[in-house]
């Protein structure tokens, strides 16, 4: 790959993983993900917004809460832009458009981009079955699954997934059921960060790799 397309490819990989990592929101979700009052208030550790109507069985509006856990930060910290007070997350996106046709035209290209370099690096690099074809669709419903096989309440699930009406009521009553420190530990069981002992031993056989094995790997 040319070392352009190789930072093309990073740049969608990031957002596909934020796709995952932000309760599973769309790529009109993300490209209207600002730096809001909310982020500000929790000292940059959670994200609020409203999820953008997608499809006629999508509640428009629905409130939606984000734990910004450490893996995201990660992707954060490669790929969004700086925290600036109102600012987009990720501006490349919409590229500044002012109309909804055009906003809607850059988030369909977005997707298409996304979906293409993430198949070309499980493809191509991780060498992995052509039938696995991930999309952000693959994000929102794996987001659920995972968090549900891992033990995390339905409530909690349908509520950071946007499920519910824009009542303010009910969110205040999802942050009062679930406070930031369990919304982090829940959307941390999407990486089994809390088993150690996997994590460990995942570290000690990268450690243990060769450079060369391990720049074939992330090539």
């Amino acid at each position: 790959w040319s070392e352009e397309y190789v930072q093309r490819a990073h740049y969608s990989l990031g957002l596909f993983l934020a796709q995952y990592l932000c309760n599973g929101f769309n790529m009109a979700d993300a490209g209207r993900l600002t730096y809001n009052s909310y982020y500000y208030q929790t000292n940059g550790k959670a994200f609020r917004f409203n999820r953008k109507k997608t499809s006629r069985r999508s509640a428009d509006g629905s409130e939606v809460i984000v734990p910004i856990i450490p893996p995201l930060q990660y992707v954060l910290d490669e790929i969004a832009a700086p925290p600036t007070r109102d600012g987009f997350v990720f501006p490349d996106i919409l590229k500044g458009a002012e109309t909804e046709e055009l906003r809607r035209k850059y988030t369909m290209q977005e997707n298409s981009n996304v979906k293409d370099r993430v198949i070309k690096i499980c493809h191509e690099a991780l060498n992995w079955d052509k039938s696995i074809c991930p999309s952000g669709t693959w994000c929102r419903h794996s987001f659920a699954t995972n968090l549900h096989n891992a033990g995390v309440d339905m409530d909690y699930i349908s509520e950071s997934m946007g499920h519910s009406t824009s009542d303010h009521a009910i969110t205040q009553i999802y942050i009062e059921h679930y406070p930031l420190d369990i919304q982090m530990q829940n959307n941390s069981k999407l990486l089994n960060l809390e088993n150690s002992s996997e994590r460990d031993a995942l570290l000690a056989k990268l450690a243990s790799m060769s450079t060369e094995k391990l720049l074939k790997l992330f090539r």
